[in-house]
């Protein structure tokens, strides 16, 4: 998803995991209750409504030619993509579009981190919603629902979703490890695993599949030249990167050996950072937090450098008391041991 919002003006407080979770919850509510009503399969659909669809979908977002939309015409499209792209969902769609399927094609979401993934099947024009608040509903044109029931359990998509289900990991753990990394190089990589799929019988289509699965899953800035970052969603002011701190110091040249040493290596400093400080925040904290969601929430902004006075404004916002002279003592610990993120390391020598 496009990080829209710039923080730089708000404290740090307002720049947590949480909160930046929150703010982009808040936008995909008030995006999904701007979305059509109706399906593209709805038989009322008439090519009056066409244009609308089109403009709420992801397509009017990429590349196209320029042309006056019908209703037939897009319906043919989305059949045609359909195996495509359902084999290259990001992993929350695609958790819910199993769920939606085995309930027959209409399901009630259940909680709101469900809304981001459900805004997005909309505007693959397969879904519509219905309802507000806890009543809201995920319908699936029947067409689809009839299809999608035949390829989720075909080899071909299982294959498929198992190289989408190791590639984003990677992409995952890359994020925890430097903070952001460019859009081509996860692109390029499964890219490459998917030439061995039914899907290399139409590159041109894997290629704004692959492209689109990234934008979904995961958040994203767009530089000042143009490029794409991928970037950790506790990365609260990433606007300053550029792709050139990548290639000026390989940071995206790991293999997956190395990026696991990395990861293990981190694990040994951080856990127990994590566990120590989990243990004095337990009964201490606001109701509507949790133990590892606040700790979480302290240990990036570690990685991002924050002061250790904006620190200690952060768990105080945590707590339903003064915080203890253990919990500074952990937080010290956890300001000064924490490994940095190196995206925003190397942009700082630059």
């Amino acid at each position: 998803m496009l990080r829209r919002e710039n923080t730089r003006s708000l404290h740090w407080t307002d720049k947590t995991l949480s909160m930046l979770r929150a703010s982009q919850l808040e936008a995909c509510e008030k995006e999904l209750a701007g979305l059509p009503s109706r399906c593209l399969f709805d038989d009322a659909c008439t090519n009056l409504d066409a244009e609308a669809f089109f403009e709420a979908s992801f397509y009017a977002r990429e590349k196209h030619a320029e042309m006056l939309h019908t209703i037939d015409g897009l319906r043919a499209l989305v059949l045609e993509n359909f195996p495509a792209e359902l084999s290259l969902l990001s992993p929350e769609e695609h958790d819910l579009m199993v769920r939606l399927c085995l309930a027959g094609g209409r399901l009630q979401l259940q909680n709101w981190e469900e809304v981001a993934p459900a805004s997005c099947l909309v505007r693959r024009l397969w879904c519509r919603v219905q309802g507000q608040g806890e009543g809201m509903s995920l319908i699936l044109a029947n067409t689809l629902w009839l299809s999608a029931m035949l390829l989720l359990g075909g080899e071909a998509h299982q294959k498929v979703r198992g190289l989408v289900e190791d590639v984003m990991n990677i992409v995952e753990d890359s994020l925890y490890l430097l903070g952001a990394t460019p859009l081509s190089a996860p692109v390029s990589h499964l890219s490459r695993l998917l030439e061995d799929t039914f899907l290399n019988d139409r590159p041109e289509i894997t290629a704004a599949m692959v492209s689109r699965l990234f934008h979904v899953a995961c958040d994203y800035i767009i530089t000042r030249d143009g490029q794409t970052l991928l970037i950790h969603p506790g990365f609260a002011e990433p606007d300053h990167l550029s792709p050139g701190c990548f290639q000026a110091y390989g940071l995206y040249a790991m293999d997956e050996d190395a990026l696991t040493a990395a990861l293990e290596s981190m694990d040994a400093i951080e856990e127990p950072l994590c566990v120590r400080m989990e243990g004095l925040l337990n009964g201490a904290l606001r109701p509507e937090l949790t133990v590892e969601d606040a700790v979480q929430d302290l240990m990036l902004l570690a990685k991002q450098n924050v002061s250790m006075k904006d620190m200690e404004a952060v768990l105080g916002s945590q707590l339903i008391q003064q915080p203890t002279p253990e919990m500074l003592m952990a937080l010290r610990s956890i300001h000064d041991l924490t490994p940095r993120w190196l995206s925003l390391s190397a942009s700082q020598v630059q």
